[in-house]
């Protein structure tokens, strides 16, 4: 992939993410409170503990006001969510490990049936239950999912997931 390619998709990773910001935002004050990380995950069905959550906030929290920022949030889902920017250099086996259950914990939110497949109505479900309107046309969802399905069945396994990610993209937007 070259510089060009990457930088852009880099960026429409941020306008992604930024608009998930915003559904996490409920108060629209430019900040996201560990109520609010909590609430938004368990809406996509992530539960955690509140010390999870603390301690989710705390890593990413540079100016230690308790809240998460644009950019922290940025930081939080490449550290938590297996967003990872392309070209980031060569990975240990620790983190390749931790990587790889990072990333199937991100599937695993995706799989709802825990068949080991992304259906387009799964992908439907969470990305309206983030509030995006990607999720409301199922037709919109097939596309996505026809954009990183090699094998053709129609559906996202997990090989297929992480090669996703390895482009730099959690969704597939289009």
């Amino acid at each position: 992939m070259d510089e060009k390619k990457v930088k852009s998709s880099n960026n429409y990773n941020k306008v992604a993410l930024r608009s998930i910001f915003s559904t996490f935002d409920k108060n629209n004050d430019g900040y996201i409170t560990k109520q609010e990380l909590k609430l938004s995950l368990k809406n996509i069905g992530i539960v955690m503990e509140d010390i999870d959550i603390v301690d989710m906030v705390e890593k990413v929290d540079s100016n230690k006001d308790g809240l998460i920022d644009l950019d922290e949030f940025y930081e939080l889902c490449h550290t938590s969510l297996g967003i990872e920017e392309v070209n980031e250099g060569v990975m240990n086996q620790e983190e390749v490990a931790k990587r790889e259950k990072d990333l199937k914990e991100a599937f695993d939110v995706f799989d709802h049936d825990k068949d080991g497949l992304i259906t387009q109505e799964e992908l439907s479900k969470i990305l309206s239950s983030l509030g995006m309107k990607e999720g409301k046309k199922l037709d919109h969802c097939k596309e996505m999912i026809k954009k990183v399905d090699v094998d053709g069945d129609g559906m996202v396994n997990f090989e297929e997931f992480k090669k996703m990610n390895a482009w730099g993209t959690l969704i597939p937007f289009s």
